[in-house]
């Protein structure tokens, strides 16, 4: 009986546990990842905001910290214009109801399974990426 009871109570502390970290930690680590420049050393060993040219998303707008990446899709082409689907960042992507994917061009929600189409051009030391619409306003 005494067992059974300190398990009860071990599943519950660990479930105390972990609905603390979900919904208090994780939200205010997210929100300090997004709100708080970081400064970082470049080659000349000088400091540096990290947001001064740093990426953001095109479908939600979130500015992506260092190693945060885009989820996509580039279909290859014998010229040097390519054809880019664009999911999202790690805040959009997976779809959820806290960050919204909107269209830049046509400015509407991207469609649940959606994605942006863009046209990618690579050139020694340039990369671009340019958004075209997206799959609801491109081909629907």
């Amino acid at each position: 009986m005494n067992i059974a009871f300190a398990v009860f109570l071990a599943g519950i502390g660990a479930a105390l546990l972990w609905l603390i970290w979900f919904f208090l930690f994780r939200p205010w680590a997210q929100r300090q990842e997004r709100e708080r420049p970081r400064f970082i050393k470049d080659g000349q060993g000088v400091e540096r905001e990290q947001g001064v040219g740093a990426r953001i998303c095109p479908a939600c707008g979130q500015r992506l910290a260092v190693g945060m990446s885009i989820k996509s899709r580039l279909y290859p082409s014998k010229t040097p214009e390519r054809i880019m689907h664009i999911f999202g960042c790690p805040y959009c992507w997976p779809e959820n109801g806290e960050h919204k994917r909107a269209c830049p061009v046509c400015e509407k929600v991207v469609p649940r399974g959606g994605f942006l189409i863009a046209r990618y051009f690579e050139q020694p030391g340039h990369r671009h990426v340019h958004v075209l619409g997206c799959s609801g306003c491109r081909y629907g």
